[in-house]
């Protein structure tokens, strides 16, 4: 693959102007590689069945030499959050991601959100900033691509027409091969097939291939996305019978990639949520107006659901909940949901434009909500955000997030019964995704029952030999390690890491048009 040598040797002596890593956990002749499998979605109710039928060969192999742990997702376990915390190893309120969509500042309206959103540096950032390169593809939410040390393929929400690779030709070439980077061949009113999500899975691997052939490489972060959009789509049957064929595909590829990258290297295999099939729904909307936290215009029609793009169905959904409000007498409305988890947002003086609820009155608001909430037989746990998830990059979060039982699915939605019985299951997310380590670094039969999305990106530095920032949330899971001493801590700003601009443009309407067809296709605002 072409890469660009200027800025190579610029980013370069970026690294070299940081302060000396500490020593690599592997000898000088052959430096430390980790090497991060993701599968979207993935989770150990689906995998043990499989194990134990003897259909997950080299997963197995992998945990025979190697550990496992329920890998806790964000609260609301949503891809575009989770993949932002595991790769920063910061929350949602230091890396300000909390769904696909974003407010608007001034405005009720919201917009896609992107790369640019992200108000925290990601591991490849970081590693470049020391002189290391990575090989990143199909993350969700890397898009637009930024300049690294090494190669960036984007995922999800990437336009397959658009400029999606660093380094910039890379994407011409992979159009000429069939690659598609957001599942695009699936966006025409149409379910996704899984002969499709095969051929993309393979053309992946021909893509890894190559890319990790390279000698230089010190992070390979991938993910895949297929087994959480046939799982979304395993509407109507039996969730496990739909998605066992992608996992025996990922299970393949998990193989060819452990064989590439050879013993020495570290390997975590993880996912971002879990999946599961909910029985019940809970319409946060619904309830809102039923307790008199949002209050209905007399005058307000049901209408006809939108149509159109994602992009500006999602957009328009929202507005027609709005609209169907007084927003006078509104004092919360209804935000991200995803699985059995939901979150609701003040319609805040100062934030909102036609916000009602003070500073003055905010705390009280609050209170009544949660006691609402933890009133209602389906909720189990209630939290205030800023302590649930700390931090400055408030501008796109919630103010209350509350979880309800494993059967009862959180949703929005207008002109719908407050709740339900679903016939037949609705598949979508859950809160534990997996954890699974091998290689030199980790002690043989160790064993921790939980980990977190935002411990991750200290683990890989701490594996690649590097101090682990301040400003990260997670912890090295010492307790799996040969080596038990806690890492170096630095400041942040010792890795050097360059951010990319966060002005312009970030799709054009027709990019954006259809990578909201994407998201509808893969079942999210639904």
């Amino acid at each position: 693959m072409r890469r660009n040598a200027f800025l190579g040797a610029l980013l370069l002596a970026l690294g070299a102007c940081s302060r000396p890593a500490p020593p690599p956990a592997a000898s000088a002749s052959a430096p430390a590689r980790v090497l991060v499998v993701g599968w979207d979605g993935a989770s150990f109710r689906a995998i043990d069945p499989l194990l134990a039928a003897g259909r997950l060969p080299n997963l197995e192999r992998l945990l025979a030499r190697g550990t496992r742990a329920v890998l806790e997702s964000t609260r609301v376990p949503i891809s575009s959050a989770a993949w932002s915390t595991a790769t920063t190893g910061k929350g949602p309120g230091r890396h300000g991601v909390y769904g696909f969509h974003e407010p608007v500042e001034e405005t009720y309206a919201l917009t896609l959100a992107s790369a640019r959103s992200l108000r925290a540096a990601p591991l490849w950032r970081l590693l470049t900033g020391r002189g290391l390169p990575s090989v990143v593809l199909g993350v969700p939410l890397s898009y637009p691509p930024e300049p690294i040390l090494g190669t960036l393929v984007c995922g999800m929400l990437a336009p397959p027409e658009g400029t999606y690779t660093w380094p910039p030709e890379l994407a011409g070439e992979l159009r000429a091969r069939g690659y598609v980077p957001d599942l695009e061949p699936w966006l025409e009113q149409r379910e996704p097939s899984l002969a499709e999500a095969l051929r993309q899975l393979d053309l992946r691997e021909e893509l890894l291939g190559e890319l990790l052939a390279a000698p230089d490489w010190r992070l390979a972060w991938v993910v895949f996305k297929e087994l959480d959009v046939l799982a979304h789509f395993s509407y109507g049957g039996e969730l496990q019978a739909a998605v066992a064929p992608v996992y025996a595909r990922l299970d393949a590829l998990l193989g060819s990639l452990v064989a590439r990258v050879g013993p020495e290297t570290s390997v975590l295999l993880v996912s971002d949520h879990g999946f599961t099939s909910y029985a019940r729904g809970f319409n946060l909307h619904a309830w809102l107006v039923a307790r008199g936290f949002a209050a209905r215009r007399p005058d307000a029609q049901a209408g006809p659901l939108p149509e159109g793009p994602y992009a500006r169905r999602m957009a328009d959904e929202w507005d027609q909940r709005l609209a169907e409000l007084d927003l006078a007498r509104t004092q919360a409305l209804a935000w991200t949901c995803e699985g059995n988890f939901g979150s609701v947002r003040l319609n805040r003086a100062g934030r909102e434009p036609g916000g009602i609820v003070t500073a003055e009155d905010e705390g009280t608001v609050l209170v009544r909500i949660e006691a609402e909430l933890f009133a209602h037989p389906a909720v189990v746990r209630v939290w205030r955000a800023d302590e649930l998830l700390p931090g400055p990059e408030r501008f796109a979060l919630p103010d209350v997030v509350f979880e309800t039982r494993p059967d009862v699915q959180v949703f929005a939605e207008r002109g719908l019964e407050l709740e339900g019985r679903y016939e037949p299951p609705v598949p979508d997310h859950d809160l534990d995704g997996i954890f699974v380590a091998a290689g030199p670094a980790f002690a043989p039969g160790a064993r921790v029952e939980r980990l977190a999305l935002p411990d991750l990106a200290p683990l890989v530095l701490h594996l690649l030999g590097q101090p682990v920032p301040h400003e990260m949330e997670g912890r090295v899971p010492l307790a799996l390690l040969r080596d038990p001493r806690p890492p170096a801590r630095v400041p942040e700003a010792e890795f050097a890491a360059v951010a990319p601009p966060r002005t312009g443009p970030v799709y054009t309407p027709e990019e954006l048009e259809a990578l909201e067809r994407s998201l509808r296709a893969l079942g999210y605002g639904d």
